[in-house]
């Protein structure tokens, strides 16, 4: 089903075209941009279109119409969809954000493109590796470009802190330590497993691109403890990283309690601190006498998204099918760690018990129970905390007899084809 948007205080239907003063950004812009999802990101996303002067909003789409259509009211949109397939459909759509919950991108790409639609998709593209390098392949066959937004590998102000340890500010870097602390455990998303959210897909994933973008991705061993929701959620991640040379990378984080969103990167002369990971706001050197030597600050920036969409729609005008910023090798080797770690924990996108079909497209749910009668329900335990190395996988894994050497081994033949990071 598509609708016209329309102005509130505009006359006619909801099927009369959208005319009002709210669509004049529409002139600037050539692209023509379908936004799925209606939630935070899409809105930030939006706010960024609606700034450009090469893509506009375009199309909104939705499962629920009135959501879409109050969404593209507000935000500047020419039609609501209530289908991936009718926005599709729509020969005017030039490219596709999606922003809907993890579990739901891999299939949503996929359609994308069969539909030979360019499509950015939020984090994760996919749930596994597999889903992604299936995605991969499939662009690549018919041609299609396919971004995964990833945004902090476009921020301008990584050059600097690259630059700043590449000029041996620091001298060798041999250690990372980095944690995200954001009290988001009470979205709905969060709240159950087969929307894939959690702890480790939505800021563990920040903290391995950000350790992938400093060390590169050759990693031998990763050793992980977790603490999971009455719903068997992942709420609290710690990962330790050890390269091949032996560096390592010390990660947390938590959808449970609010704190510092920080790095410290040490090395042989001193360290630095780059302060907001999900946009780098600062980052300061320090020297082995904890003497401040250099500080750098991020310039002003309309939207930390706007990056992204630019390169997007760069790769676009170029006729590439995947963005230098992130190819899909990087990509793959994420999820590829995350997979080893999901097996290590025993994380799982299966709910625990059955309960009524959320939203996917905007990642709620319908009326359900209250959460402690769901817990009552299930009867898990209040809080369970799984910690497993490398060393050993959870019991009931059939890889768990294999021992030390084997998952070692496995690990880094899963990483062997990826090449290590090249320094920007």
């Amino acid at each position: 089903m598509v609708t016209e948007v329309k102005d509130p205080d505009s006359s006619g239907t909801d099927q009369e075209a959208f005319t009002k003063a709210r669509g004049t950004m529409f002139g600037l812009g050539r692209l023509n941009a379908a936004v799925v999802g209606t939630g935070y990101m899409a809105s930030k996303m939006t706010a960024v279109l609606n700034s450009s002067g090469t893509v506009r909003p375009y199309a909104v789409v939705s499962r629920d119409i009135e959501r879409a259509l109050q969404f593209g009211r507000e935000n500047g949109f020419k039609k609501a969809y209530d289908s991936m397939e009718a926005m599709l459909a729509d020969k005017k759509v030039d490219l596709v954000y999606i922003a809907t919950p993890a579990s739901e991108h891999a299939g949503q790409v996929r359609a994308c493109i069969e539909a030979g639609k360019p499509v950015l998709c939020e984090t994760p593209i996919a749930l596994t590796s597999q889903e992604a390098e299936s995605l991969f392949s499939l662009s690549s066959s018919l041609d299609v470009l396919v971004v995964e937004a990833m945004h902090i590998r476009f921020l301008p102000f990584f050059k600097q802190i690259v630059s700043a340890i590449s000029s041996g500010a620091i001298g060798t870097p041999v250690m990372l330590t980095a944690g995200i602390a954001s009290d988001i455990e009470n979205i709905p998303r969060l709240q159950r497993p087969s929307l894939g959210g959690g702890a480790l897909g939505d800021l563990g994933y920040f903290l391995l691109a950000f350790s992938s973008m400093v060390f590169g991705n050759q990693i031998k061993r990763i050793q992980s403890s977790c603490a999971f929701t009455p719903m068997r959620v992942d709420r609290q991640l710690s990962l330790v990283l050890q390269y091949k040379d032996d560096r390592m990378a010390v990660l947390s984080c938590t959808t449970s309690g609010n704190g510092e969103s920080r790095a410290v990167i040490q090395g042989t002369k001193g360290y630095m601190v780059v302060e907001d990971l999900k946009n780098f706001s600062s980052a300061t050197v320090y020297d082995s006498r904890k003497n401040k030597t250099a500080s750098y600050k991020r310039g002003k920036i309309k939207s930390e998204f706007e990056f992204e969409m630019a390169a997007f729609t760069a790769a676009m005008k170029s006729g590439w099918k995947e963005c230098p910023e992130i190819p899909h090798a990087q990509t793959l080797a994420m999820m590829q760690m995350m997979d080893f770690i999901r097996r290590q924990l025993g994380i799982s996108y299966e709910d625990i018990q059955i309960s009524q079909i959320p939203n996917m497209i905007e990642g709620t749910s319908a009326a359900q129970p209250p959460v402690q009668d769901m817990v009552t329900a299930a009867k898990p335990p209040v809080q369970e905390t799984v910690t497993v190395e490398a060393e050993s996988e959870p019991e009931n894994t059939p890889e768990s007899s294999a021992g030390e050497e084997i998952q070692e081994a496995e690990f880094e033949e899963v990483l062997e084809e990826i090449p290590a990071e090249e320094k920007e």
